[in-house]
């Protein structure tokens, strides 16, 4: 199979989680990066946050770097966002809640996992259902336009990069769900959820970057999934 391009989740898959709540990518990670690179690999990261916590070197080894969940392209020098008509009245409602968030993107919007009660009866109260999409990620929620997310995001890389070759994707989180879905090969770390690990088509025997590191050496050797 010729596999031309790699999207990569960031958070739990390219980088594993230290003390503190820190992230960070191993050495022996970006050297495979990099080698996949110069063998011609294309490389897409497509993460739930807004680029803030991912590294300036991590960052300049992708071809297309698609934040907040797929809603925010940095390509060519640019910067594409993703949303619908009336999506920041929606934002508007929401931020001017009670609810605190975690972080607020242009398009997105992180809370913790234990307001979800709160947050689905705002929606309920304004009549929101139909145009919001509430995805877990972990031990966060991502509040997002429907029919919005990483699965939508790999189209638009796919266009954009004019890939004719296969995609394959690795993912650690239930938002990556979409992303492995729409993958010609879905790949889950050691680490990723089981909601994840039922959609892959592969599951590594090791986590987080490492799990990257070698899915790349089976790409370059000609063996994935052989």
């Amino acid at each position: 199979m010729n596999v031309e391009l790699l999207a990569l989740d960031y958070h739990g898959t390219i980088s594993d989680r230290k003390s503190r709540g820190l992230w960070t990518v191993q050495q022996e990670v970006i050297e495979a990066l990099i080698k996949a690179r110069k063998r011609g690999l294309k490389i897409a990261i497509i993460t739930s946050g807004t680029g803030k916590t991912v590294p300036q070197k991590v960052k300049n080894l992708a071809h297309i770097l698609a934040f907040e969940n797929g809603s925010v392209f940095h390509y060519g020098g640019k910067v594409y966002v993703d949303k619908p008509n009336g999506w920041d009245s929606i934002r508007h409602i929401l931020l001017n809640s009670k609810l605190k968030p975690k972080a607020v993107g242009k398009v997105v919007i992180i809370y913790g996992a234990k307001v979800r009660g709160e947050l689905e009866e705002i929606l309920h109260t304004h009549g929101l259902f139909d145009y919001v999409r509430i995805v877990k990620n972990i031990n966060r929620l991502i509040v997002a336009p429907k029919g919005y997310g990483k699965d939508r995001a790999l189209k638009t890389v796919r266009k954009l990069l004019n890939v004719k070759g296969a995609i394959v994707a690795i993912g650690d989180g239930e938002n990556d769900y979409y992303l492995l879905r729409e993958a010609d090969i879905g790949i889950a770390p050691a680490n990723a959820v089981d909601e994840v690990k039922e959609v892959a088509n592969y599951i590594c025997d090791k986590p987080d970057g490492l799990c990257v590191k070698e899915v790349i050496e089976k790409i370059l050797e000609g063996k994935l999934l052989s």
